[in-house]
Order: structure tokens, then C-alpha cells, then sequence
């Protein structure tokens, strides 16, 4: 995208703001990974910094967990606009007795960036940052208990994991009145 995905206008807020405001039935502990806490000061929530910095989602993932010791976690990448709570009530629910519940679309690729983690992958993450493994799910494939959780079990549709990766995407995600505008895609 060239910029920072999670602060592209989406329905007039940014749209980490619109995954904020969707989440918030569900928890009141709501942290932010980024380096730079900056960006999120609009949010008034915590920004937790990467312990392994340069290691991707994964370090966001372990610091969030050093940070705040809860059982479980409910990450999201800040690019999918159409996530719906149904889906992710279902994965809260699914994931106990395991490490981690993985929503899979239906030609079977794995959501990891929209999944529930159990506290206890916490040593399995650390191990691997300490190793220089940085892909969440060569991780969790590895070494860890995962429930795959497919669109019927999971209650959501493809589409709701959709994510930003272009301008293109931003566009057609919106829906078809912000093909008539450009979008102002400001740094």
C-alpha cells in the first residue's frame, strides 16, 4: 500500500478505529503492537513495542503476552474491515483445550493474523523468536496444538477475512460507491 494500513480512511475513521469499535463487546483489554505508538495516540490504548524487533507479527504476538498475562488472545491484523464478532466469539469458544484457534477459508488458507492463542504458546513463540523464526504459522505447525476452524464451524464467510493489500482491495472493499471517488491515501 505504500502507507500505514491500519490509519486508510474507512468509512470516514481509520480503519484500526473500525476494528477497535468492532471488538470492544467483546473485551476491554485492548492492546495495539507497533513500533511507533505515535500513530495510535487518537486510540487512548496501549502500544506495545516488539521485545524482538524486525521479527513480524510473531514478536507483536509474544510481547502482547509478556505485557499483559491473560489466557487468552484474540489477535487481528489491522487490514480486515469486513471481520464480523460472530466469528470471533466462535474462536474464543473454540480455542480452549488447545494452543491456538486458526480460522481457514475454504480453499483451506490459514488466518493466522485473525486467531485466538492460548497463553500457552508463549514458551513455543519465544523459542522460535530466539531461533530467528519469524512466520507464525511455521511455529504453530511445529510445535503447537491447533484448532483449525473452517467457515461453517467458524460462522463467517470468506469474505470476512478479506484483507488491504492494495489500493484496488481498500476499493473494493469499501464497496461499490467508493469506486466513484478516489481515496485519499494520506501518510
Amino acid at each position: 500500500m505504500g502507507m500505514n494500513k491500519a490509519l486508510l480512511d474507512f468509512g470516514g475513521k481509520p480503519l484500526i478505529a473500525v476494528l477497535v469499535d468492532r471488538i470492544r463487546p467483546l473485551t476491554n483489554q485492548i492492546l495495539i503492537s507497533s513500533n511507533d505508538s505515535s500513530c495510535y495516540e487518537f486510540l487512548d490504548l496501549p502500544v506495545i513495542a516488539d521485545r524482538f524487533r524486525g521479527h513480524g507479527p510473531l514478536a507483536g504476538l509474544h510481547s502482547a503476552m509478556h505485557w499483559n498475562k491473560c489466557m487468552l488472545y484474540m489477535v487481528l491484523a489491522c487490514d480486515l474491515p469486513n471481520l464480523q464478532l460472530p466469528l470471533l466469539r466462535k474462536l474464543a469458544l473454540l480455542a480452549e483445550g488447545y494452543d491456538a484457534a486458526i480460522p481457514r477459508t475454504s480453499d483451506g488458507v490459514a488466518h493466522p493474523l485473525c486467531a485466538v492463542y492460548s497463553r500457552t504458546c508463549l514458551p513455543a513463540l519465544e523459542d522460535s523468536l530466539l531461533k530467528g523464526t519469524n512466520r507464525v504459522l511455521t511455529v504453530l505447525e511445529s510445535s503447537l496444538s491447533i484448532r483449525w476452524v473452517d467457515p461453517q464451524e467458524g460462522q463467517f464467510k470468506d469474505a470476512d477475512l478479506a484483507n488491504i493489500n492494495t489500493p484496488e482491495d481498500l476499493q473494493r472493499l469499501k464497496g461499490p460507491a467508493s469506486l466513484k471517488h478516489k481515496p485519499k491515501l494520506n501518510m
